[in-house]
């Protein structure tokens, strides 16, 4: 494992979002004074050539779901520097898209980060990274995701009217969002809607767990698909929310090339500390690679938390003469201390 891969997946884990995104073209807008009073959220409770395995070390969140602080009173002058705020705090982003969407688990409905390369194409540099954002939540809103597994829990007609980023607040002006939860809607699928939305515009801006201020049409309300919004959201504990095993590479229909590697990543928890993962024709029941890899926790570095009370991450990469053309599953599966397993799979393709 290099120097550079160790940095890059310890800050995945810390950070637990990716690099942001400014949106390029939106109005200004006047973001009216929060209340002052504080609300609560929640969330409900080697038969290829060699795989290189880089396993990785893990910090925790932890910590209750909070809101945060009020948002600072008055308008941001610009959607892309917002007052009080220089270019050289903005974090432009390369690279895919993450997308918070929902999926089954062992344990009911959970949320999966899905990387959308495919949000990228025709952006050109996107220097605001307003254009990577817009898709993003747009994408996360609407359930638009490239894994058929996953879904998003908002109603219809839900749409983003504006994101306006700083380093204090997150600001999200969405349209035809109902204050009130819907008739068919769980009271969890309503909260996990709205964790869904925080992380995906937090991972837009790409600076750690900013409070994400959600309105209706510019305008504060007490909760939003009955879930109290009368403060800004930063988020629930990520062993409350996120699925226990989740595929960050290889992006669902992605194509390889004969004799080519397939770099597989993610993040995963696990009663026993490891995380199986196989790679396997589609149609029958031959596996070419598999392997269990340890999720290094506090055996092997006292000062992180426990692998199983966080995601994390893990990088493997098969390859190798043995991959043919035809369609693969790349399968990634921990198990659970009351003894479920989970998964999480992508189809990808191999050409000569």
């Amino acid at each position: 494992m290099n120097d550079q891969l160790i940095r890059d997946l310890l800050h995945e884990v810390a950070d637990d979002v990716e690099p942001g995104d400014r949106l390029d073209a939106i109005r200004a807008a006047t973001a009216p004074t929060r209340r002052t009073h504080r609300g609560w959220w929640a969330a409900g409770g080697a038969g290829l050539v060699a795989a290189s395995v880089v396993t990785a070390l893990a910090l925790t969140n932890g910590g209750a779901p909070q809101t945060g602080g009020p948002a600072p009173a008055g308008a941001p002058t610009s959607a892309t520097t917002p007052t009080g705020t220089t270019a050289t705090e903005v974090r432009p982003a390369t690279g895919p898209v993450a997308v918070y969407l929902v999926g089954d688990t062992s344990a009911g409905p959970r949320l999966y980060r899905e990387f959308r390369p495919d949000l990228t194409a025709d952006l050109g540099d996107d220097p605001g990274g307003g254009g990577r954002a817009l898709r993003g939540i747009h994408a996360a809103l609407d359930g638009d995701a490239l894994d058929p597994d996953y879904r998003s829990p908002w109603p219809a007609g839900v749409s983003l009217r504006q994101w306006m980023p700083s380093p204090e607040v997150i600001q999200v002006i969405l349209v035809g969002a109902p204050v009130d939860r819907p008739a068919g809607m769980s009271e969890q699928d309503a909260r996990l809607a709205l964790e869904q939305l925080v992380r995906t515009a937090q991972a837009a801006y790409g600076d750690g767990k900013v409070p994400v201020d959600v309105q209706v049409e510019g305008k504060v309300t007490d909760t939003i698909l009955g879930v109290p919004t009368t403060e800004p959201l930063t988020g629930s504990a990520d062993a409350d929310v996120l699925a226990p095993v989740s595929l960050s590479d290889p992006s669902e229909g992605v194509v390889v090339r004969v004799g080519g590697e397939v770099d597989i990543t993610g993040r995963a928890r696990s009663d026993d500390g490891t995380v199986s993962v196989q790679l396997k024709r589609w149609e029958g029941t031959a596996v070419l690679d598999a392997g269990s890899f340890t999720l290094y926790g506090t055996g092997d570095h006292p000062d992180l938390a426990s692998v199983q009370d966080v995601l994390a991450p893990f990088s493997v990469s098969f390859g190798g003469d043995d991959l043919q053309p035809g369609d693969y599953d790349v399968i990634a599966t921990v198990r659970n201390a009351d003894g479920t397993v989970d998964s999480d799979t992508r189809r990808i393709t191999v050409v000569d």
